[in-house]
């Protein structure tokens, strides 16, 4: 039997469109639907017989039986049906066996195509097959399925994207990894860009828990929910994870953060069938799903990859066993090559050539772990480099490595892997990495750190984090290399304070602007309005006749603490107006007297709202004993609103005060 080779494809006559209707009974068309929805299989079958379409999709009646999950109703219009009825599309080329595989109904699926074998060959307007549809909607059974029914696993789509492109693409990194595991010869296939499926994936960044935005509880949950630790099987004697910590582990985790009382609560309601919340439910299936991108990883990312990403040749034949155990395609065909589509077996040079000559995107010729680490994903790229070292060594197509391009785009994480790599008694990764210097340019990888990162927060400190960046950097610099000057002459902190006037101007304007806003603010507030002392005189003392009170005296210390950081946080924004500004002073001074500006006017709208709520108590209730049936819905009218609004902020991960955090980290 000869070897199968997934460059080439099955090459059937494409579905020409017919085009979409543009007229529609909708009295036809309601009436069909609430047939099907009330399974009249007479009244249908009468139906079927007639030419006008059903919707504007110009979908069939067995198409839109299965799509509203009427299994009974359309296993009866399967045996009853004709062959031309069952080979029947819609406007996108999609048959009854492409609505069932996107659907998931295994039963009618088998149903269609032990009646017209030929259904599984079915190419949509996208050259879509049945099988593409099960695997870009993530059914897994389906995918079995049709896939032992001698559906064609090495068949192309539009795009030259194989099974395995699709089922990353459609973000199933389970079905990718049955793929991949069972037909490795598709991990090392290009499309018509030349793209392969680990570079696919830098694409797909909710593949990956860095790249995830959740809230602060849900992310205490996604680390709580305990998954088991299955093996990946894919272990390699080349494997070296062993050697970046004993401690260190997944950004998925695999049950290692979670208290052994938690795991057990988990377990314990599981086993009494008590339903969790769909939040939880949620999370353990997204935490699934990181946990499988991360076990694909571990089966693309091999050390030879890196070699055949660089040559853009068929990779060698001892990479691709074993072999697939599924049977040949019946047909397989030669895919042409083109002028617009060059073929996948030359070199990656090909693919630069596009319709109307060159590209100057020359991204999909670069390794997927310097992108991934362009890009931020630091799980993507820690894996790859646990798995296989060897290619970290490999340049992109300007000569960049992965630390340097960390660097450069401010990937504090990818960084912090690296340098670990490096360092310590068993390095993992060649110290080269450190010391290297860019051949054109002759920049270090601290004149690397000097460039503004391109996706830094633009706000009022945002020059402090570059300023920290470049210093985290320089510790991490060979000595030799700290004052190295480039080709221009210049050394890091030259070039950093070029690269950064604009940034220096912005974060200066942003200061002045705002510390004009809160001064105006704060002078018309605070001192335009006075607060009267609540009640009278006592006329035999002198003092306020609520002096003894607890609210009076709440009230007075509230209403002084309020005027004194009132009166800081003017002088301090008024600082922030009139002082000079210099790059260096960003990295302490300016960034201090920003928090305290803010901190001391929130403080001081807090105390003088206590203040102000003391004074309505006082005057409200001053004259009479009270009960806590008085005060209660005075403190709930205060508080309930505001605190609401704060945990829903807090659980969908709104930040309040993002630069707080920031000045002394």
């Amino acid at each position: 039997m000869e070897p199968i080779n997934p460059y080439l494809s099955l090459d059937m006559e494409r579905i020409n469109p017919e085009g979409a209707p543009h007229t529609l009974n909708l009295r036809h068309f309601r009436k069909l639907m609430s047939l099907i929805r009330l399974e009249k299989y007479d009244e249908l079958w009468m139906e079927s017989q007639k030419k006008e379409p059903v919707n504007l999709m110009n979908d069939p009646l067995l198409s839109v039986a299965i799509a509203c999950k009427k299994t009974r109703l359309a296993m009866r219009l399967i045996g009853d049906l004709a062959m031309d009825q069952l080979v029947a599309y819609n406007c996108n080329g999609d048959t009854a066996l492409h609505v069932a595989a996107a659907v998931g109904n295994c039963q009618v699926a088998t149903a269609l195509f032990t009646r017209q074998s030929e259904l599984l060959k079915s190419l949509n307007h996208n050259r879509e097959t049945p099988l593409y549809k099960a695997v870009l909607y993530g059914n897994r059974d389906m995918f079995f399925c049709l896939l032992n029914a001698r559906s064609n696993p090495f068949a192309r789509k539009e795009g030259g994207n194989n099974l395995l492109h699709c089922a990353i693409m459609g973000n199933n990194p389970e079905i990718a990894i049955v793929l991949a595991r069972q037909m490795p010869v598709l991990n090392f296939a290009r499309n018509d860009d030349g793209v392969t499926p680990l570079q696919l994936m830098v694409t797909i960044p909710e593949l990956f828990r860095s790249q995830t935005p959740l809230g602060p509880l849900e992310s205490r949950l996604y680390d709580w929910i305990p998954l088991e630790r299955p093996d990946s099987g894919v272990r390699k004697p080349g494997d070296v994870e062993e050697l970046v910590g004993d401690t260190e582990e997944d950004d998925v985790g695999n049950g290692s953060k979670i208290p052994s009382h938690y795991s057990t609560l988990f377990d314990l309601l599981e086993l009494l069938k008590i339903p969790l919340s769909p939040t939880i439910e949620r999370l353990e299936k997204l935490k699934r799903h990181h946990k499988a991108a991360v076990e694909l990883i571990e089966i693309l990312a091999i050390p030879g990859y890196f070699d055949f990403l660089r040559n853009g040749k068929e990779p060698p034949r001892s990479l691709l066993e074993p072999m697939t155990v599924f049977d040949e395609p019946e047909t397989v065909t030669e895919r042409p090559e083109t002028e617009d589509h060059p073929s996948n077996m030359g070199d990656a040079s090909a693919t630069q050539q596009q319709k109307n000559g060159k590209r100057s995107d020359i991204r999909w010729n670069e390794s997927p772990l310097i992108t991934g680490a362009k890009m931020g994903l630091h799980d993507f790229v820690r894996k790859i480099l646990q798995v296989c070292p060897q290619s970290a060594t490999y340049l992109d197509t300007d000569g960049t490595s992965v630390l340097q391009a960390a660097i450069k785009y401010g990937r504090k994480e990818i960084v912090e892997t690296i340098v670990k790599m490096t360092q310590g008694d068993l390095p993992v990764l060649p110290a080269w990495l450190l010391s290297s210097i860019d051949v054109e340019s002759r920049n270090t990888i601290l004149h690397f750190a000097s460039e503004t990162t391109p996706y830094a927060q633009a706000d009022a400190v945002q020059l402090q984090d570059d300023l920290k960046w470049f210093e985290r950097v320089a510790k991490i610099v060979p000595r030799e290399l700290a004052n190295s000057r480039n080709r221009e002459d210049k050394t890091a902190q030259e070039l950093f304070a070029e690269k950064h006037q604009a940034m220096f101007k912005n974060c200066r304007n942003q200061l002045i602007e705002m510390g004009k806003t809160c001064s105006g603010l704060l002078a018309a507030v605070v001192f335009a309005s006075s607060f009267s002392i609540p009640g009278e005189k006592d006329p035999k003392t002198g003092n306020p006749v609520y002096f003894d009170m607890p609210a009076f005296k709440v009230f007075s210390h509230a209403y002084v603490i309020g005027l004194s950081c009132a009166v800081t946080s003017l002088v301090l924004f008024l600082s922030l107006v009139i002082s000079p500004y210099s790059q260096r002073q960003f990295r302490f001074a300016i960034p201090i007297k920003y928090f305290f500006a803010i901190l001391s006017f929130a403080m001081a709208l807090l105390a003088l709202m206590v203040s102000f709520a003391c004074n309505i108590f006082l005057q409200i209730y001053g004259g009479q004993p009270t009960t806590t049936r008085d005060v209660l819905p005075l403190v709930l009218e205060f508080t309930v609103f505001p605190t609401l609004c704060l945990l829903a902020l807090v659980y969908y991960g709104a930040n309040l005060l993002p630069s707080f955090r920031r000045i002394w980290t």
